[in-house]
């Protein structure tokens, strides 16, 4: 069955049929590997169940795909997408303005994740600095975990980047922790591979 992966340590070890667009039917970033195998998570169109708290879909069954240790199945969560989330309103949509801005990320994983604490990732800016954007529960589902970041200043011209050489890990200020849901105990991987860095630049 080669179209369904199950290495660890991959960014694209999901399903080959899945896709990245936002706007797909079945969507990689929907797509998490639980110890029952990959799943499709609950309240999305490819499930038709708008229920967000019902069981997750099982696409196909691979015991112990998660795994419960750090050599394991999966071994540890690996971040496999990252966007920018544009949003519709004058402060969200990533467009030149005041310092009312804000700056959100998605960072996806291959497995569920439960985060504790505050866990940052920087998002550099062109213009100079970086925006620190935080974990925050509004958003987030099982593997896609949001990063905020309000009252900011954008220009036209500025490029965003996620994911850049000097600043390609999530970190853990404070104790905060990511751990893999399906050990409740391993640490999931924080950094974020070359492959699937980001850009965005600013539109007037």
């Amino acid at each position: 069955m080669s179209g369904w992966a199950k290495g660890a340590d991959t960014v694209t070890n999901k399903p080959k049929f899945l896709q990245t667009d936002e706007n797909s039917k079945y969507k990689k970033q929907d797509v998490y590997a639980t110890n029952a195998g990959w799943v499709q998570r609950a309240g999305t169109a490819a499930t038709g169940n708008d229920n967000t708290a019902s069981q997750p879909e099982v696409l196909v069954a691979i015991r112990g795909l998660a795994g419960t240790s750090a050599t394991t199945g999966l071994q540890e969560a690996t971040i496999t997408n990252v966007r920018f989330v544009v949003g519709t309103t004058a402060a969200t949509d990533l467009t030149a303005g005041s310092s009312s801005q804000t700056v959100q990320i998605e960072v996806t994983w291959d497995e569920a994740v439960t985060v504790a604490g505050s866990p940052v990732m920087k998002v550099v800016n062109s213009g100079g600095g970086t925006h620190d954007c935080v974990y925050t529960a509004t958003g987030s589902t099982a593997n896609r975990k949001r990063f905020t970041v309000a009252s900011q200043t954008l220009a036209t011209g500025n490029v965003l980047s996620l994911g850049t050489a000097l600043h390609d890990t999530v970190t853990l200020p404070g104790g905060a922790t990511i751990n893999d849901t399906a050990s409740g105990t391993i640490n999931s991987q924080r950094g974020i591979a070359a492959g699937i860095r980001v850009t965005h630049t600013v539109a007037a």
